[in-house]
C-alpha cells in the first residue's frame, strides 16, 4: 500500500511539473503573438526584431517538455489514461511551437516592410483578423488548461470567421495589386501576414481538438 501511494504521488508530481512547463510555454507564445500584433499595429521594426530574437527561447521550452515527457514515460511506464494525458501535452507543445514560428513570421514581414519603406496593404483589416486570431489562441489555451471540452468545441465557429476574413483580405489585396504593380511588395507582405494569422488560428483549433480528446478520450474534428 505504501509503495502504491508513493508511485501515485510521484506520477502526480511529475505530471504537475510537465503541466507547469506547458503553461509557461503557452504564456510565452501568447506574449509573442501579442507582441507581433503590436509591432504590426505600430509598424515597429525594433519590436519585431525582439520577437525574432526571442523565438529560440520558445523552441527551447518545447525541447524541455519533450525531455520531461520522455523521462515521465521512462520512469512511470504509465497506463492508458496517464499516457494519453502526457502525450496530449506533448502534442500541444508542438502546436504552440509552430504558433511561435508564425508570430516570428509576422514580425519578419513588419521589419522587412519597415526597412524597405513600404506598408503592408489593408493594415486595419489585418489588425482585426489578428485580434480575432489572438482571441482564439487565448481561448484554446484556457480551454486546454481547464480541460473544458465545451469551450473547445465553440472555437470551431471562431475559426470559420477567420477563414471568411482571410478570403476577403486575399481577394481585396489581389485586386489592389492587379490595379497597381507598384504595390507588389506591400501586397506580398499582407498575404504572408494573412497566411500566418490563418495558420495560428488553425493551430489553436488543433489545441481545441486535443482538449476534447483529453477531456473525453474521443477524437472530434473541429478544423474542417
Amino acid at each position: 500500500m505504501e509503495e502504491s501511494r508513493r508511485v501515485l504521488h510521484g506520477i502526480k508530481h511529475d505530471y504537475d511539473r510537465l503541466r507547469h512547463a506547458l503553461d509557461g510555454m503557452a504564456q510565452r507564445v501568447k506574449e509573442a503573438m501579442h507582441e507581433a500584433l503590436q509591432a504590426l499595429r505600430r509598424f515597429d521594426a525594433i519590436g519585431a526584431s525582439q520577437i525574432i530574437h526571442d523565438d529560440p527561447d520558445i523552441n527551447a521550452l518545447q525541447q524541455d517538455i519533450e525531455d520531461l515527457t520522455a523521462r515521465f514515460i521512462s520512469r512511470w511506464q504509465p497506463l492508458l489514461r496517464d499516457l494519453r494525458r502526457v502525450l496530449t501535452l506533448l502534442m500541444v507543445a508542438g502546436e504552440l511551437e509552430r504558433i511561435g514560428d508564425y508570430a516570428k513570421q509576422i514580425a519578419l514581414q513588419v521589419r522587412r516592410a519597415r526597412e524597405a519603406g513600404y506598408t503592408p496593404l489593408l493594415t486595419t483589416d489585418l489588425q482585426e483578423l489578428g485580434a480575432l486570431t489572438e482571441h482564439i489562441l487565448t481561448a484554446s489555451i484556457a480551454a486546454f488548461l481547464s480541460e473544458d471540452a465545451t469551450t473547445a468545441r465553440a472555437i470551431a465557429t471562431l475559426d470559420d470567421q477567420v477563414d471568411a476574413r482571410r478570403r476577403a483580405i486575399l481577394e481585396a489585396v489581389r485586386q489592389m495589386a492587379l490595379n497597381d504593380a507598384a504595390l507588389f511588395d506591400a501586397a506580398l507582405a499582407s498575404l504572408e501576414i494573412t497566411r500566418a494569422l490563418e495558420r495560428v488560428a488553425d493551430r489553436a483549433t488543433n489545441i481545441a481538438e486535443r482538449t476534447v480528446y483529453l477531456a473525453t478520450a474521443a477524437h472530434e474534428s473541429l478544423n474542417a
